[in-house]
């Protein structure tokens, strides 16, 4: 039970906006933390959701309520998976051999251009989306905050680490096969449980088609693929760096998906 509690602290110090912790970040403080990292996504759904009741009685136009949707989550993790993004960008925008993209990844902290720019970009396109987006498709697309923690967790669980990976994320995968195998179910119950949500609010609220939902979650499904694909081409194994790039690309992607599913006129 001490090692859960401190997993729950350690999850919420590293991946979000709470005070930071002065735990070590070490085996017995980090065995249960990928189970309570999708709890972040929890909290940014909620959040998500409340602003989309409020926002149209408080905004006359779609600029601010956009902003607030693309910079929120952002600062509610306190940029933690932000930082995986950048740092990923910036090696994979180098060309270079594998063991100096993992320089990059760990020891680098001078940011390229082209992160620099991609980061701008993704922000960019965020704000156009959710500027776009029907109120009601922000019900749907706010579980995917939830989805896409959960899958980077089983991401940490499931596949192999990059060689000489001093991410620490080492720490978060337990000794035991059957520990690590209930974190792993753990997190597919959130994703269930987030898919299913999904697909009510479609048939509760007046969003058009169940293909908002499905896009929404093949989208996720995807963007997982290439992440993992990735990871192993150009570092050959995932890191928390990766992690973060597929987090922040997930929640790009994810409404993007919602988006043309709206626009679709099939």
């Amino acid at each position: 039970m001490k090692s859960i509690c401190r997993s729950f602290i350690m999850a919420f110090s590293g991946y979000s906006m709470s005070p930071k912790s002065k735990l070590e970040r070490n085996k017995e403080n980090c065995s249960s933390i990928l189970v309570f990292i999708p709890l972040i996504g929890v909290i940014i759904c909620v959040i998500i959701n409340r602003w989309a009741v409020l926002y149209p009685y408080m905004c006359d136009y779609p600029v601010l309520p956009a902003v607030v949707g693309a910079v929120v989550p952002t600062i509610l993790s306190a940029g933690a998976h932000l930082d995986g993004f950048f740092r990923t960008t910036d090696a994979l925008s180098s060309h270079k051999s594998r063991a100096e993209k993992l320089d990059i990844l760990h020891k680098d902290s001078h940011g390229g251009y082209s992160a620099i720019i991609m980061c701008v970009c993704t922000f960019l396109i965020s704000v156009g989306i959710w500027s776009e987006m029907p109120i009601d498709g922000i019900f749907v697309i706010a579980f995917g905050y939830v989805i896409s923690r959960a899958l980077y967790s089983i991401s940490v669980l499931l596949f192999k680490h990059a060689p000489s990976d001093n991410s620490k994320i080492v720490y978060y995968v337990p000794d035991s096969a059957v520990a690590k195998w209930i974190q792993i179910l753990i997190n597919a119950v959130y994703i269930v449980v987030s898919a299913l949500l999904m697909l009510k609010i479609v048939g509760t609220f007046s969003v058009p088609r169940p293909a908002v939902a499905i896009a929404c979650l093949i989208g996720a499904a995807a963007v997982f693929v290439y992440y993992i694909i990735m990871s192993y081409k150009n570092f050959g194994g995932i890191t928390e760096e990766s992690g973060g790039f597929f987090v922040v690309l997930c929640e790009v992607i994810i409404p993007i998906a919602a988006l043309a599913a709206f626009k679709s006129p099939i």
